[in-house]
């Protein structure tokens, strides 16, 4: 049973508090977009929602105001969750809200924007909170649960990318944290199962799973592990599988940036660096002799590996936040300058991307902030960017390479 102590209750209230804070008072566009995918299952009832978006005339508001190619591009199961809590809160008149945004209107002129940013960031702070509890649980002396449950409560990458920019990858985040939960406990079966979840919502926690599966040494038990992985997946997609429209928005481009990056070996053919490296930290997880004090640091060596060759979007990096805090953690804070040199090089590239990503962020207060140039504007106009930014994602993917060795060091 979870106890709260006094210790716990004042760290977890002014947690909300920010949150509730954040809530209220940011908006960006990706917001605008979710909750628009979700509106037609939450008011419309449209379960194939890719079939009707792609019969929307040219003339629909949303696809005159949007359009509906690069925004609808996720599995069914994140639109039917998301779209479910909409139906719960019709009450308070949401839908008219997302009806308004479809027509174009001016975002920061909406009567109550406020309130209806709080009402579509909500379901994110359950899961959100439920990710501060399994991370409590997945250690064992009480000094570990309680760094482990303040580290996530004022954890900024959370408070920026799930409270702030409002994405829903914090829901595959909690699905990947219940695998690693059942992971320690020896719990293959629901380990895979939670991964199978995360997967059903993005597609990322997919690379995680062989971890899992090779943390057993039969093969019969892999492949019973394989498919129990893969039911959730396949029975929330399996009805939308025939569609030509799902298939077109769902396996868009955007899910294989991680081989983007190509080491060429003739005019033709390459390898890609990402495939390379992963496929050998696969192997060596299922090498018992060579095998990590904590197992659970293969999970966060393949992102470090994933940010340091991806152009990877400033939401993506609530992926390795409790991963992060697992292995601070768990090495007792040996390191720490490396930790911190990451998370520095990660708000120096947010701060190079558009403005709606960093101060922007801020409009619905003082909506003059909008139309702030944005520090990448201001960069520019004193260095090459570009240049810049390689410098930083270089330093970062050396740290974490180094990082990456030191945590896969065989223990002594």
């Amino acid at each position: 049973m979870f106890k709260i102590s006094k210790k716990i209750w004042i760290p977890l209230l002014v947690g909300v508090i920010i949150r509730v804070f954040l809530m209220f008072s940011t908006y960006h566009p990706d917001l605008a977009g979710q909750g628009l995918s979700s509106y037609f299952w939450g008011f419309k009832n449209v379960t194939n929602v890719y079939e009707h978006l792609q019969s929307l005339p040219p003339t629909d508001p949303l696809v005159k105001n949007f359009g509906v190619n690069d925004i609808f591009i996720y599995p069914p199961l994140t639109y039917f969750t998301l779209g479910t809590f909409q139906k719960i809160f019709a009450f308070t008149g949401l839908g008219h809200f997302l009806e308004t945004i479809m027509s174009g209107v001016n975002i920061y002129k909406i009567t109550g924007l406020s309130f209806y940013l709080f009402i579509i960031k909500l379901p994110y702070l359950f899961f959100d909170l439920a990710i501060a509890y399994f991370l409590y649980k997945y250690f064992d002396t009480p000094r570990q649960k309680y760094l482990a449950f303040i580290f996530w409560i004022f954890n900024p990458i959370t408070l920026y990318a799930t409270f702030c920019m409002g994405v829903f990858d914090i829901i595959p985040v909690f699905f990947t944290v219940l695998a690693a939960y059942f992971l320690k406990k020896q719990k293959l079966s629901l380990s895979v199962l939670a991964i199978g979840f995360g997967i059903a919502f993005k597609m990322y926690p997919v690379f995680l799973l062989p971890f899992i599966i090779f943390k057993s040494d039969k093969w019969l038990q892999r492949i019973k592990l394989s498919i129990i992985a893969f039911l959730p997946l396949i029975v929330t997609n399996l009805p939308f599988i025939f569609s030509s429209a799902y298939r077109y928005m769902v396996f868009s481009s955007k899910n294989s940036k991680m081989l983007y990056m190509q080491w060429m070996l003739s005019g033709a053919e390459g390898l890609f660096p990402f495939l390379l490296i992963l496929v050998f930290i696969y192997l060596l997880s299922q090498n018992k002799s060579l095998r990590p004090k904590f197992y659970i640091s293969y999970f966060f060596v393949f992102f470090l590996l994933l940010f340091s060759v991806t152009h990877f979007h400033p939401q993506w990096f609530v992926w390795i936040s409790p991963f992060l805090i697992i292995e601070i953690i768990n090495y007792k804070f040996k390191e720490a300058w490396a930790y911190l040199a990451l998370m520095l090089i990660y708000i120096f590239i947010i701060f190079t991307f558009e403005n709606s990503l960093s101060v922007g962020l801020f409009a619905p207060i003082n909506p003059t902030l909008a139309s702030f140039v944005g520090t990448q504007t201001i960069l520019t106009k004193t260095t090459d960017i570009n240049q810049l930014k390689s410098y930083f994602r270089s330093i970062f993917a050396g740290i974490s390479a180094y990082l990456a060795f030191t945590h896969l060091k065989k223990s002594v």
